[in-house]
């Protein structure tokens, strides 16, 4: 044992020194750069090998790496020992040269093998070993090829030392290469700094174990040598090292180019499996098909969206004509779209194997093979069923009343349209009805809007049960209904109005009847208005617009009427129209007068007067105040035209008390509702008494009945704030409407003033008598004064005194005054 000992350790047992050696540094710097692209290439050609699924191609790869390393190795360690000077001559063997490779490649083969899969740290402990054993293994054997006369012999702690150097950098090295590996995101470029990092750590790996080798060397001279060393040829280290980097480049290379070959292969060699499943993760069905309108291929949603099993589809080759409706006619616009070179897009309808039809939209595009005549089909298929449904409902919520059902405003009209079209065309007639519930009002403030609601359905229900099949039916706002009549003969326009008038009056019978709403019973009349088509112009918008002036008509005269359409309605409405606009134009320059109608005592001596507007004309005459007065209450107009009345009748009584006989005088003006009820109305009366001057009891403020209806706390509260001001009231026409003494209870009036048509008639109607009679009673009893208006005979005045009126007004007396002359008059008695 010690004697194989001393053949390859120094323990001491030559007594001479042993030579000193040399490196040319040249050469070192080339064997560790041949180190360094080995085993970069080695990296390089180890990921070729993680890349591939075959069993050969990754073993070939792994043996590609393992040779291009060992390679590497066997490089660094044959430049090194021609960069080791001498003064002795020095060759090698051939043989265990050439041998001297194989443990490297071997060492790398099972180290690099570790690192193919994810590898415990524990096996890159391992591969780290083996690299470092084979690197040491193949430099001893390599140093033992060398023939030279000295013998060879190593420092065991040199030795030692050498092994630790090589088996610790390996580990590194493989522990490094595992980190970069696992890590996540890394961008090329940082990729190829931890590969040369890596590489650089193996190559200190060889080169350090490789030159601590070399310093535990020690050469003893057998003899006296007869040559001595002359240096290495340089060119046999720079032929290995440009041999290894061609190895290391042309390894590279093959990288490069079996990473573009598997790519390819990966397109090219991609089975119909994976095709179908790509095919299958789309959410659209997908069809192809030949020439022949063969189905050739189908997708798990188009197998869903038809209900067929998607191998039978395969199985049988079904026609595309399976499916469309209208395939023929369809196919042939389909094809002749595709022939042109474009892609063919539409709506189409799509039965399912149960024979059940949905709308789907279809895209068909034409497939064309290199190489090849045959041409294909793929289309694509959608299912645009709840598309369909939203756009139905959408155009049913804009075409149809969501109540009751009904069409609406804008269906109606293009059923007029068309309607109007056909009765030309077939010489017949039609007529449009609009029916309207009186007093909807008052059963949704009662009742509640649920219960006008469950009317509204009640009423559509028994139109659709009480009309024919062809009428059509609308409901077009509130409580309005239409009825579009067709199929009415022309002939005599008198017995054509007399069938429609009979027609809406059975209509109008059977909507009278008694409704039952939940437990209420319910008890309505309808107004009607109706025209013809012929009186429209066959205009659809006219149309309407003259039934609905029938509508106004009829529910001005009353309830439950009914009317016809005649141009008389259409003139007054242009009347309307041009008097409006004259109402505003007067308002605005002012172009009224207040006449002045005296208002006297017992003794006919005048203690007031009522202010009456009047609007002259440039011809001298007058437009009536029942003409533009209600039409100023309906357009609003009655809100300015009533503030000037105001303003005109303070300007008057400060007028009035410059004269000492009419300052004592009472003036009265009309009040409308709206007027009354304007949020300002208070303020602005008070201004005008002050601006003015009025004094108190001189202005006195007329209010209808129909006021009385609104808040009567509202009410009370203005009259209390503008008595405090010195302002009167008086309760105008009473008895003509809501009279009731609870009203009368709670708000402070000054006058009640007798309606006209009780006073007119009240000599020849006992009932009207007992009426005027009761008025007044019931004035003394509420301590309030009475004037009589209307009084135009002594019998009236008589009769009013003996009951004991104290204020009369009437043409007995005297007519409403311009208020010039009302001025000049001494006012002492009429």
């Amino acid at each position: 044992m010690q004697d194989t000992l001393y053949t390859f350790f120094d323990l001491g047992q030559f007594a001479r020194l042993p030579l000193t050696g040399s490196h040319h540094s040249g050469l070192v710097a080339l064997s560790y750069c041949v180190a360094l692209l080995a085993s970069y290439t080695a990296i390089l050609t180890l990921e070729r090998v993680q890349l591939h699924t075959r069993k050969a191609s990754r073993y070939s790869w792994l043996l590609v790496s393992s040779i291009i390393a060992g390679i590497g190795v066997w490089s660094m360690h044959f430049i090194g020992m021609l960069a080791f000077e001498l003064n002795l001559p020095m060759n090698h063997g051939v043989g265990l040269t050439l041998l001297s490779i194989i443990p490297a490649i071997v060492g790398s083969f099972f180290a690099l093998k570790g690192q193919v899969a994810a590898p415990s740290v524990r096996q890159t402990l391992f591969g780290g070993t083996v690299l470092g054993a084979g690197i040491g293994l193949m430099h001893y054997t390599g140093m033992a090829a060398m023939i030279l006369p000295a013998s060879l012999r190593y420092d065991p702690l040199w030795f030692l030392f050498s092994v630790v150097v090589a088996v610790s950098l390996g580990i590194i090295a493989l522990l490094t290469y595992r980190r970069y590996r696992h890590a996540e995101n890394m961008t090329l470029s940082n990729r190829r700094t931890v590969q040369i990092i890596v590489a650089a750590i193996m190559a200190l790996a060889i080169s350090g174990m490789h030159y601590t080798a070399m310093i535990a060397a020690n050469f003893y001279p057998t003899g006296e040598s007869e040559a001595l060393f002359t240096g290495h040829s340089s060119w046999l280290a720079y032929g290995v090292g440009i041999g290894a980097a061609f190895s290391a480049c042309m390894a590279i290379v093959a990288t490069r180019i079996d990473h573009r070959l598997q790519q390819q292969q990966k397109l090219a060699q991609m089975s119909a499996k994976q095709l179908y499943e790509v095919i299958s993760a789309i959410d659209d069905g997908l069809l192809l098909f030949d020439e022949r309108n063969r189905v050739l291929l189908a997708n798990e949603a188009f197998a869903r969206l038809t209900g067929d099993n998607l191998d039978k589809i395969k199985a049988q080759k079904l026609d595309i004509e399976h499916y469309l409706e209208h395939a023929n006619e369809l196919l042939e616009y389909i094809q002749s779209t595709l022939d042109s070179g474009k892609a063919w897009h539409g709506k189409v309808k799509v039965k399912k194997r149960s024979g059940i039809s949905f709308p789907v939209r279809l895209s068909i595009s034409e497939v064309r093979y290199q190489d090849q005549k045959e041409r294909h089909f793929v289309a694509t298929v959608t299912d645009i069923t709840a598309e369909v449904e939203a756009s139905e409902r959408i155009r049913n919520l804009a075409y149809n009343d969501a109540l009751t059902g009904l069409a609406n405003r804008r269906s109606l009209l293009d059923h007029l349209h068309q309607e109007l079209t056909h009765s030309e065309k077939n010489d017949e007639t039609g007529a449009l009805i609009l029916c309207d519930i009186d007093k909807f009002k008052i059963l949704n403030n009662t009742l509640g809007s649920d219960m006008g609601d469950l009317l509204l359905k009640r009423v559509a229900e028994r139109l659709q049960n009480s009309t024919k099949s062809n009428s059509f039916l609308a409901r077009l706002s509130a409580n309005e209904f239409a009825i579009v009549l067709t199929g009415i003969s022309s002939g005599n326009l008198a017995n054509v109005k007399q069938q429609l008038l009979t027609r809406i009056y059975q209509l109008q019978e059977q909507l009278q009847q008694p409704y039952q709403l939940n437990s209420y019973t319910h008890l309505c009349s309808f107004s009607a208005g109706a025209s013809l088509f012929e009186d429209s112009q066959l205009n659809a918008e006219t149309l309407m617009t003259q039934a609905g002036l029938a509508l106004s008509h009829s529910k001005r005269k009353g309830i439950g009427e009914v009317s016809l359409f005649h141009q008389e309605l259409a003139d007054a409405v242009t009347k309307r129209v041009k008097l409006e606009e004259q109402l505003r134009h007067a308002i605005k320059q002012q172009e009224f007068e207040l006449y002045l109608q005296p208002q006297v005592n017992s003794v006919e001596k005048i203690t007031g007067a009522e202010a009456l507007i009047r609007w002259p004309q440039k011809n001298g005459s007058f437009i009536s105040p029942a003409d533009f007065i209600p039409l100023a209450e309906e357009t609003g107009l009655i809100i300015p035209l009533g503030y000037w009345i105001t303003e005109r009748a303070c300007s008057i009584l400060q007028q009035w008390q410059q004269d000492p006989v009419k300052s004592t005088l009472q003036l009265s003006i009309n009040v409308s509702a709206k007027q009354f009820q304007q949020p300002d109305f208070v303020e602005q009366v008070k201004g005008l008494i002050k601006a003015y001057a009025v004094k108190k009891h001189q202005l006195k403020l007329e209010l209808t009945e129909s006021l009385l209806m609104d808040d009567i706390s509202d009410i009370t509260n203005k009259i209390q704030q503008l008595k405090e001001v010195g302002v009167e009231f008086a309760l105008d026409d009473f008895g003509t409407g809501y009279s009731s003494l609870s009203y009368l209870m709670q708000i402070p009036f000054d006058t009640l003033k007798i309606d006209v048509s009780f006073v007119r008639n009240m000599l020849d109607s006992e009932e009207k008598a007992q009426i005027v009679h009761t008025i007044i009673q019931l004035g003394e009893s509420l301590k309030l004064s009475i004037v009589a208006e209307g009084v135009e005979t002594q019998q009236q005045f008589d009769y009013l005194s003996s009951l004991g009126c104290s204020n009369f007004q009437g043409y007995l007396f005297s007519k409403p005054l311009p208020e010039a002359e009302f001025s000049k008059s001494d006012n002492s008695s009429i």
